[in-house]
């Protein structure tokens, strides 16, 4: 491979989303003083849109008012490019303000009574992906900018502009030509009347997506697009606009997406879980772990953007970030640079996670996650059970408590999207999980059988393999011979007083002491299933009914045995199965009781046959993850990450762990050289050969905030 383009390197990256008053004053000078102090190789500024932030007399366009004489695009390009700084900039065709809309009305969307599609608080009128704003008119306005200027790339921000159907004359009749048909004028977006609809606008993105990269690539394959789309939890956005993190995939020259510290796809959420920001890059890893990944935070927040994020917690969303291979992207929303805003107390702080990349790029760059585990994503399950709104998610909860249940116990996973699915990117891994993936192909589930029969192990839960790809519902569980049971179209809430009878002491229940318990908690829904009859699955759990708690003299049944398990284990081919028939994975995030995760935690342990990589007294709130180089393999590099604290988020304070000692089991033959990348005290290291591998011990003496090991192995 020749020489990388900036995009394809290490990515430090600033965004300063100006407002149209932060022109007055501009310094240039300043704004890149800012990045190389930071050691940011990548700035991100406003071109124009809404508002045009460089002379222009483009049809539609407004002028920024406190411009004057001045072109700061220009001032800030030569600047950058005197110091090799790659220079992004912003535009946003997401519409118009009612005076421009009225010069040409025909640019834009509309609604099914033929009037102007407006959001922003009424303030600006939307266009479609197929209408001449969006398109003609936005493609004309990059080249003009990108021959004038000798800019790097283009992000294009609110891509999802296109939300819900559009009734304008462009898609009306683009539509009829497609289909033979008429848009439909329902009122419920999500309903099957939209199906087709909803597939063919997506269509619709994707060519927006397309003509627009190519307007950009016109001017070199140098010059970088990417886009503005929202993360795998974000389900009605997904919905609504047709654009999803699987286009980024060909489309984009980097991979990026929002994930902000206050930014939660849950709308009644004040911060995401410290998690997210490492969860949200092996998901952009997934879908291509070729391509940069990159953590769209903010110093300061994207709810409250006036005011600081949270100054510890931001620190641990940036180390969760490079814990797992990613790059940064700083985004601020006022202000010239984050030294020069209204609130400038968290101005700077990104610098010591930024010269952590900078001061290590060759070994960083290029990281993978290191998978034990693969959870498959299902995008068909997450647009037919996913919302925005926990308490109605069915999809994106299941994943987050397999990942609680993952972190807090220090299993190394990632994510195996249904995008390219393939029997190669699983047979390696020692467990897939299948958490509610009710969508899932024939073709997808022929591979996962294959799988299991070579020797791998599946967990499965809820109504997983109970639909096709397309959502139409099966007659019963697609996999229904790998669980060893059948589903009786019977769903009962379990959300209270409800447990789980332990009809069989099976490896999977260890960690229940179920010699000290006849019964396990229960909560959320479960299906109730009927067994197959295979002789190699058995029934470790059974629903009970709901035993009412008052009053507290009937709060009794004479029998708790019924024929429904809620927990089925047993073997396949050469591999290991468990299959709930309840919630327990869902139920480690959103309810937490050890039963779930002691019972989630002993299926992964059967069904991997206890072979992890790691092993480690480190407790749950310390985060072990271990990555390796995609063109290196043999070199990996050890991240941990401290998040102990007080109960309240957000977190404060970070308290110090003292003597972490990690066991890293490979297949290898010896360690040829490491080096501490990072370290807040004494860190050891020695290896032997134990049980045919190379076991690898580290001692960290102290952990405060972050501590990593670059290691080779022959």
């Amino acid at each position: 491979m020749g020489e990388k383009y900036w995009y394809q390197k290490q990515l430090r990256m600033l965004q300063t989303v100006l407002r149209e008053s932060d022109m007055v004053g501009y310094d240039a000078k300043q704004v890149v003083e800012y990045l190389v102090k930071t050691n940011s190789n990548s700035i991100i500024i406003n071109a124009g849109g809404i508002i045009d932030f460089f002379p222009i007399e483009e049809p539609l366009g407004r002028k920024n008012i406190f411009m004057g004489d001045r072109d700061i695009l220009k001032e800030l390009v030569e600047e950058c490019h005197a110091h090799d700084i790659a220079v992004m900039v912003r535009v946003d065709f997401r519409g118009v303000e009612a005076e421009r809309y009225e010069e040409r009305p025909d640019w834009f969307a509309q609604d099914k009574n033929g009037k102007a599609k407006a959001g922003w608080g009424g303030r600006i009128h939307k266009p479609c992906y197929n209408g001449i704003y969006a398109n003609d008119h936005a493609i004309q306005y990059i080249k003009n900018m990108m021959s004038r200027y000798p800019v790097d790339g283009i992000w294009e921000n609110s891509v999802g502009f296109g939300d819900g159907p559009c009734y304008c004359r462009v898609c009306r009749d683009k539509y009829r030509e497609d289909t033979g048909k008429e848009i439909p004028t329902g009122d419920d977006y999500a309903s099957e009347e939209f199906r087709e609809y909803r597939v063919w606008k997506a269509s619709c993105a994707r060519e927006h997506l397309r003509r627009m990269r190519d307007a950009v690539k016109s001017f070199g394959e140098d010059k970088a697009y990417c886009a503005e789309i929202f993360g795998m939890f974000h389900a009605s956005n997904a919905l609504m606009t047709g654009i999803d993190l699987y286009d980024a995939k060909d489309m984009f020259d980097f991979l990026v997406s929002p994930a902000f510290l206050d930014g939660s796809a849950q709308p009644d959420r004040k911060y995401d879980d410290l998690t997210y920001a490492a969860s949200s890059m092996r998901f952009l890893k997934a879908i291509d772990p070729g391509k940069q990944a990159v953590l769209l935070y903010g110093n300061n927040g994207t709810k409250w953007r006036y005011v600081m994020a949270p100054k510890q917690e931001t620190k641990i969303w940036l180390w969760e970030a490079a814990s797992v291979g990613a790059g940064y992207w700083n985004c601020m929303f006022n202000g010239q640079h984050p030294g020069a805003t209204h609130d400038k107390r968290n101005a700077g702080l990104e610098t010591e996670a930024y010269t952590y990349l900078k001061e290590h790029e060759d070994i960083l760059d290029g990281l993978v996650p290191w998978m034990d585990a693969g959870i498959y994503y299902s995008k068909s399950s997450r647009d037919r059970f996913g919302s925005d709104r926990e308490e109605l998610d069915e999809y994106g909860v299941f994943i987050k408590g397999v990942e609680r249940a993952f972190t807090r116990n220090h299993v190394q996973y990632q994510f195996i999207p249904d995008l390219e699915f393939s029997y190669e990117k699983i047979r390696q891994l020692k467990m897939l999980v299948l958490p509610n993936a009710a969508c899932i192909s024939g073709e997808h589930m022929d591979i996962i059988r294959e799988y299991v029969k070579n020797g791998g192990g599946l967990i499965a839960s809820g109504r997983t393999s109970l639909y096709d790809e397309t959502g139409r519902q099966r007659a019963d569980f697609g996999l229904r011979d790998m669980f060893g049971c059948s589903y009786t179209g019977i769903e009962k809430d379990t959300s209270l007083d409800c447990y789980q009878k332990i009809r069989n002491h099976h490896e999977i229940l260890h960690q229940c002491e179920p010699e000290r318990t006849e019964v396990l908690m229960n909560e959320g829904r479960t299906l109730l299933c009927t067994e197959c009859g295979s002789e190699r699955m058995t029934a470790v759990c059974t629903y009970i009914p709901m035993i009412f708690n008052q009053p507290p003299e009937f709060a009794w049944r004479a029998n708790l045995d019924t024929e429904y398990p809620t927990v089925m284990a047993g073997e396949y081919g050469s591999g290991r199965v468990v299959y709930f028939a309840n919630q327990t994975d869902k139920l480690c995030y959103t309810n937490g009781h050890e039963d779930f995760l002691n019972l989630y935690l002993g299926a992964c342990n059967w069904v991997m046959r206890g072979d992890a990589v790691i092993e480690t007294d480190a407790p749950e709130s310390v985060h072990v993850v271990l990555t390796r180089k995609v063109s290196s393999p043999e070199e990996l590099v050890l991240s941990v990450v401290n998040t102990t604290s007080g109960t309240a988020r957000p977190v404060r304070e970070v308290l110090p762990v003292f003597h972490t000692k990690i066991r890293i089991s490979l297949d290898a033959k010896s360690v040829v050289k490491w080096k501490t990348l990072r370290q807040e005290g004494k860190v050891s290291i020695s290896s032997e050969r134990e049980g045919g591998k190379l076991v690898i011990s580290v001692e960290l003496e102290k952990l405060q905030e972050f501590t990593s090991v670059y290691i080779k192995t022959n």
